[in-house]
């Protein structure tokens, strides 16, 4: 008969502070993504496409390595990058429709692969290995 084992959480491997840094690495590499991508003569929409996706992958892989704190400063950071270099020039941060709703998805993105991925984690960590 299969028993469970018992689990013990695994703490984050960044701290907050850390996890913050990690996030302006990548958010720098959001902004130079896009900065590539128009240099390359994508058009704005392609350009902020990247940019976006860049700080989509980055959050997500931020908030799993670190602390809650730190997983919603990375989807800030990440959003200042790709709001301020991907959607609009030269850093400006606007606070549109579109620019709130992408700050709402970063960090729908780093509460959930923060809080899921652990979950899974911790759950199939029970089960002895085949």
């Amino acid at each position: 008969m299969l028993q469970r084992r018992p689990a013990r959480p695994v703490p984050p491997p960044l701290p907050g502070g850390a996890g913050f840094v990690a996030a302006i690495a990548t958010g720098v590499t959001a902004g130079l993504a896009a900065g590539a991508a128009g240099a390359a003569g994508a058009g704005p929409g392609l350009v902020a496409a990247v940019a976006v996706a860049v700080a989509v992958v980055g959050t997500a892989a931020l908030a799993v390595a670190t602390t809650a704190a730190g997983a919603l400063a990375a989807a800030a950071v990440c959003w200042g990058f790709a709001d301020g270099f991907g959607l609009h020039r030269l850093a400006e941060l606007h606070t549109g429709a579109r620019d709130l709703e992408l700050l709402a998805g970063l960090l729908a993105t780093a509460l959930l692969a923060h809080l899921l991925v652990p979950a899974v984690a911790w759950h199939s960590a029970g089960y002895p290995a085949r």
